[in-house]
């Protein structure tokens, strides 16, 4: 009867929640759940273990209003239950289960007085051995969430895995046989979503990539389901506001949909005015963080099997794409992004319209934007346009620092009266002052065909620039424009060239600066196919000689002088500076904190090992009761905890 009851009880309650929350399949879940509450109550009153957690409750209560044990509540609450339970159980069928009845005075102080001292000295060792694992299940913000992800990740992972073996790619790689771009190719696209999004990405890379990778990749599409209008209009309900009292209309079809999200035009009721709507998918943060887990897996298991394919890079390339698209999937990122981008090119009069961006009606999911009526770059152009575009990006990586780190067609606008605008700024490059001067320094230096500065540059822009052989770079770099002057785009062919010297050479670009370079090629081969007329070369001239020098180099002065007078009276505070002289701070500090912690320690381990040896000699109702079971628990805490600064110490330090 006990069960019945609880079952109808917890449906009720499960069926408010769910109609709270506004889920589907209302009905089955509330039963589902209420069926799992139920027979875990019944499970616990059919073996004793509800006093478990009245118990467990009382000293969660009593330890979570510790200021130490503040900072993690999950850890806390799961320490206290583990400790609760292990207490309990113990004594239930040890000293509750004699043949003998112990006295009344004694079972009132086993209860009240070595009982709650023993759970919750477990329960602190329990959470300290929590603390040292630091199990990511409890790092996560929702644990449930977390595990279906992980039970999600591993279902992704077997059909991937199902897919490789069909296909026989382990076999072909082996071989290096002509199929394999394409098989590589058809194993993304049987993956779908962000691998779809990948290849389409690899395909562009017509620097980096074979041409036979660039046309396996090429033929992929991402075919998805557009959400219902049901779906888009919970979304806006939910995140602006009520979607009749928002829009005079909105589009239900949309213009353009990815695995991402998918846009949609619409028209504001308060100013008449048409914007364009980009809406995420629901959930799809959740699902792609999974699969570009698995997908950096697999393009590694890739290079670790083929030498040409690790040369490619596509490691480094996958782990790129994860971070931009990680962040196209915040719209706050993007309206930062389009802000910053359109008032910068307000001040330095660039005349490259970007979209206004409707803040009240945007949120991280939903994302407002004025409506641009024009054509992407597919058709011809005049050579005014072209130079405009590409003058309008050099400004961004040399005077402006912020970038748009995709230039293909569709990002790039031509409107009915002639002007040119630049969308979709969900991918964009944020470059250092330095990094700037590294890329002006190897722009005027080419420009003046001066192949020491644009070496010194390039060791600018390079990670541990410091080391490398800036002679054998200026060697290299003149055998390239060497080379690249008996083209009909030198400048396009070096670029490219450049691309390829730097891998050879063992030499790394900056993440930011790649990104930069890769922006350069795209835009260039962007505007190759509009405009016959159009160079690199001559662009890059054009833009090198309109190009205020002198405003340059006083921006940079006015820079570095607002640094130094900004950095001054900042290090002057600092406690490292004494009697005017500067005192190094030395690391042996945190080593000493971390000796003084494994000393600790040890001497608690030794002091448990003491006490647990006089155990097996002293007898005692204090000694049984509470100090031999503690000094034992604490013994293996301190030797598991000792275990592990061993092998810390022992890692090589990186």
């Amino acid at each position: 009867m006990f069960f019945f009851v609880t079952l109808l009880v917890c449906f009720i309650v499960f069926m408010l929640l769910t109609s709270f929350f506004n889920r589907k399949h209302k009905v089955l879940i509330s039963f589902a759940s209420a069926l799992v509450v139920s027979m875990l109550l019944q499970v616990l009153e059919q073996f004793y273990l509800s006093s478990i957690l009245v118990a467990a409750f009382l000293v969660y209560f009593i330890i979570g209003n510790i200021s130490t044990f503040k900072s993690n509540q999950l850890k806390l609450s799961l320490a206290v239950l583990f400790s609760t339970s292990i207490v309990t159980l113990v004594l239930s069928f040890t000293y509750f289960n004699q043949k003998t009845t112990p006295p009344d005075a004694e079972i009132l102080r086993v209860m009240f007085i070595y009982y709650p001292l023993l759970v919750i000295f477990t329960a602190c060792y329990a959470y300290m051995l929590l603390n040292l694992f630091n199990f990511k299940i409890l790092q996560a913000t929702n644990p449930l969430l977390y595990i279906l992800n992980k039970v999600r990740a591993w279902r992704r992972m077997m059909h991937m895995f199902w897919i490789i073996s069909r296909k026989g790619l382990a076999h072909l790689i082996q071989q290096d046989h002509a199929k394999l771009p394409y098989v590589i190719a058809e194993v993304l696209d049987n993956m779908g979503g962000v691998f779809v999004k990948f290849a389409q990405v690899l395909s562009t890379k017509k620097d980096m990539l074979p041409a036979n990778y660039i046309q396996a990749f090429s033929s992929l599409h991402d075919q998805v389901k557009p959400l219902s209008p049901q779906e888009l209009k919970v979304i806006i309900d939910t995140k602006i506001g009520n979607m009749d009292e928002t829009y005079e209309s909105f589009g239900m079809e949309p213009i353009a949909a990815a695995s991402i999200g998918q846009v949609h035009l619409a028209k504001l009721k308060s100013t008449g005015e048409m914007v364009v709507v980009k809406i995420l998918r629901p959930d799809v943060k959740q699902k792609m963080t999974v699969d570009l887990d698995i997908l950096i897996q697999f393009v590694s298991w890739l290079s670790e099997r083929s030498v040409k394919i690790k040369r490619l890079g596509l490691i480094q390339l996958a782990e790129g794409f994860k971070q931009n698209l990680i962040e196209e999937t915040d719209f706050d990122i993007e309206a930062l992004n389009t802000n910053l981008i359109r008032k910068a090119f307000e001040e330095h009069n660039i005349r490259i319209r970007v979209p206004e961006i409707h803040s009240e009606y945007s949120t991280k999911q939903i994302l407002t934007m004025e409506y641009i009526e024009g054509t992407s770059f597919t058709k011809a152009v005049t050579s005014d346009v072209s130079e405009r575009v590409m003058h309008a990006f050099l400004d961004q990586i040399l005077v402006i620092g912020i970038f748009h780190a995709d230039p293909h067609p569709g990002n790039l606008m031509l409107t009915a009266d002639g002007e040119v605008a630049l969308i979709d700024f969900g991918s964009v490059g944020y470059l250092t002052d330095e990094e700037r001067g590294g890329m002006l320094s190897f722009l005027m230096g080419y420009s003046n065909r001066d192949t020491k500065e644009m070496a010194y540059g390039l060791t600018r822009v390079c990670e541990d620039g410091h080391l490398l052989d800036e002679k054998l770079i200026e060697q290299r770099l003149s055998r390239l424009l060497s080379e690249a002057s008996f083209s009909p785009d030198p400048t396009s062919v070096m670029m490219k060239r450049m691309m390829s010297m730097i891998t050879e050479m063992g030499m790394s670009l900056k993440p930011t600066i790649a990104g930069a370079f890769r922006a350069i090629i795209t835009l260039d081969g962007t505007l190759s196919s509009v405009d016959d007329t159009y160079s690199l070369s001559a662009a890059s001239q054009s833009y090198a000689t309109h190009m205020d020098k002198g405003q340059v180099v006083k921006e940079r002065l006015t820079k570095v002088k607002e640094q130094i007078t900004d950095y001054i009276p900042k290090l002057l505070e600092l406690p490292i500076l004494k009697d005017n002289k500067i005192m190094i701070a030395r690391e042996e500090n945190h080593s000493l904190h971390d000796f003084m912690g494994t000393l600790t320690v040890g001497i608690f381990t030794v002091i448990c090992m003491v006490v647990m040896l006089a155990s097996f000699v002293l007898q005692g109702e204090a000694m049984r009761f509470l100090l031999a079971p503690l000094s034992i628990s604490g013994f293996g805490v301190g030797m598991i905890i000792l275990i592990m600064a061993v092998i810390k110490q022992l890692k090589p330090k990186v």
